[in-house]
């Protein structure tokens, strides 16, 4: 087995990355040997190695999201490159509340870097100063340059491999990094117990889980139901991190469905589930998207929810018969024509949820990311002692070469050509 350090969030109340790590660790530990498991924070313990391979130093894993939750794996990880799992491709607000933590992080420059002059133009028209203050004019401005500009290619520059989990991650990633890349679906522990059976009755409870920043659509999904003939027929609860929760409730109330919005917030994962497998449909839409899987989408499926999202990178991918679609063109009509026809009870909606279930079973077992995982970190591990025994093999004979110290500096770009030309073969055979 190869040695391991495994860097994640690992709150599970706070993050549905946490849930994903602590999900799938005992599976690890059939496949690495684990010699660390940390979200990074305590700096005199990241780099240790409780039960070191002899003559194997750790291969680190990083999973990285779009939070501040990351900040401090961000950091190891630019410290000490490794397998990186990427689990969104627009990291710009983690790069936002890193460089808010860290004055000397050149946020300005990476804009420049990946994107050009015309993005950090755009960039300093919605946040100014040293502490990055928000000074933009709208949502829209914000939805604007993070859709534009997705900033995560500096992150991955230096890693050894990258794991994703759709194909819109793999695209990009592709064209930016030219090292060993794998896609894999995202794993989710399917329960055993059968998923309940929904019958059309009134009040219908929609549910929300997650974190609801303004990518994930709540105050427009909130006036398309406003504006539907029974808007009394629903009822909409909301769990987890709720942005701006009294802006929510603000608009509520305009709209005359406050009575009908009941947000909830944080709870344990026994009351989540007692929650899921009470309603009758979920609502996650995410636009712009960030490029990442839904691990709320693998929860709703698996107590067979129907479920409404935005037709746009990771759930464009799906097939139609799991979840319902909705075209960020035609949000609103498209939202509102779902929720009249669940009101009239003239379209088996509830045959989503089950397709979903059926779905999350096959293609989304634990088991077989953490095999695949595991094979792709034994080829990357593989690879490193092979470049490595190239670079000393080299170092030594350009070395003997050299009068001066001073002259080995001129076979620097040589040996990292060569380097390069390896990573080159590893993107090959991981395309294979």
């Amino acid at each position: 087995m190869i040695n391991t350090r495994w860097f994640s969030p690992l709150d599970s109340t706070t993050t549905e990355i946490a849930r994903y790590s602590q999900a799938i660790l005992p599976f690890l530990h059939k496949h690495f040997s684990l010699g660390l498991v940390s979200d990074g924070v305590d700096d005199a313990t990241a780099f240790q190695c409780e039960n070191p391979v002899v003559g194997m130093e750790p291969i680190n894993i990083y999973n990285i999201g779009n939070s501040h939750l990351h900040c401090s794996i961000l950091r190891l990880s630019m410290q000490k490159p490794g397998v990186v799992i990427l689990h969104d491709v627009s990291l710009f607000e983690l790069a936002l509340a890193y460089a808010r933590k860290h004055a000397d992080f050149p946020l300005r420059d990476l804009i420049i870097e990946e994107h050009g002059f015309y993005a950090v133009k755009a960039f300093d028209q919605i946040f100014s100063g040293s502490a990055y203050e928000w000074c933009g004019r709208s949502q829209a401005d914000y939805d604007n340059f993070v859709t534009s500009y997705p900033l995560f290619q500096s992150f991955i520059s230096n890693a050894r491999g990258i794991v994703v989990h759709s194909d819109f991650a793999l695209k990009r990633v592709k064209k930016v990094y030219r090292g060993p890349v794998l896609k894999l679906e995202l794993p989710y522990a399917v329960p055993s117990s059968r998923i309940p059976l929904r019958q059309h009755e009134e009040p219908c409870h929609i549910v929300f889980c997650g974190h609801a920043g303004p990518n994930r659509r709540l105050r427009e999904f909130i006036q398309a139901w406003a504006a539907t003939s029974q808007p009394d027929f629903f009822r909409l609860s909301l769990y987890g991190a709720i942005d701006k929760a009294d802006e929510i409730m603000a608009l509520a109330e305009k709209l005359g469905v406050a009575e009908l919005v009941n947000i909830i917030g944080f709870v344990s994962e026994e009351q989540l589930d007692s929650a899921l497998s009470d309603s009758h449909m979920a609502v996650n839409l995410r636009y712009p998207t960030m490029g990442e899987t839904s691990a709320s989408q693998l929860r709703y499926w698996s107590k067979g929810l129907p479920s409404i999202v935005s037709d746009i990178g990771w759930y464009s991918e799906l097939p139609h018969d799991v979840v319902m679609k909705v075209s960020p063109k035609r949000e609103q009509q498209d939202i509102i024509s779902i929720l009249e026809q669940f009101i009239s009870g003239g379209h088996p909606y509830y045959d989503y949820g089950v397709n979903g279930y059926k779905h999350l079973s096959e293609k989304h077992s634990i088991e077989r990311y953490v095999s695949r995982l595991a094979e792709h970190v034994a080829q990357i591990e593989k690879n490193r002692f092979r470049i490595s025994e190239v670079d000393e093999r080299l170092i030594g004979f350009l070395g003997a070469m050299c009068d001066e110290l001073d002259d080995s500096v001129l076979f620097e770009n040589v040996i990292n050509k060569i380097s390069e030309t390896f990573n080159g073969i590893e993107q090959v055979q991981s395309d294979r």
